[in-house]
């Protein structure tokens, strides 16, 4: 994989580093209670407004999340740090995200959280 190409700028909830995995956007219940949870140990959630509250079921078991809104203070925000999930709120993609799409979140920064996405390299 080449260098992750820049698609956005978040709050970031508590320092963690580089956390690399697969996006998934999650747009309502249905698809959280379609997913296997096998799958969700390298799986960082994205939701949009509104979206936050529905991934409590699966949220201790992801990567971690992405959210359009929210703060510090917000039920996500809670629920995040109960679980020990990286996170980032009030999320400014500035770039597509696909789902499978291998995402990186520069969460070294206390206060702001950098969005990538890497680029796959053809065989």
């Amino acid at each position: 994989m080449s260098d992750p190409t820049d698609v956005g700028t978040g709050v970031n909830l508590f320092t963690a580093g580089e956390v690399r995995g697969t996006a998934r956007w999650f747009h309502d219940t249905s698809d959280v209670l379609s997913i296997d949870d096998d799958d969700l140990e390298e799986t960082v959630a994205f939701v949009n407004k509104g979206g936050m509250t529905f991934l409590s079921p699966i949220l201790p078991d992801l990567k971690a999340i992405v959210c359009t809104a929210g703060s510090r203070e917000s039920h996500l925000a809670i629920l995040s740090r109960e679980s020990d999930v990286p996170c980032v709120l009030g999320a400014d993609l500035t770039g597509e995200i696909a789902d499978g799409a291998t995402v990186v979140l520069d969460l070294s920064d206390a206060e702001t959280a950098r969005i990538a996405v890497a680029a796959e390299v053809s065989a």
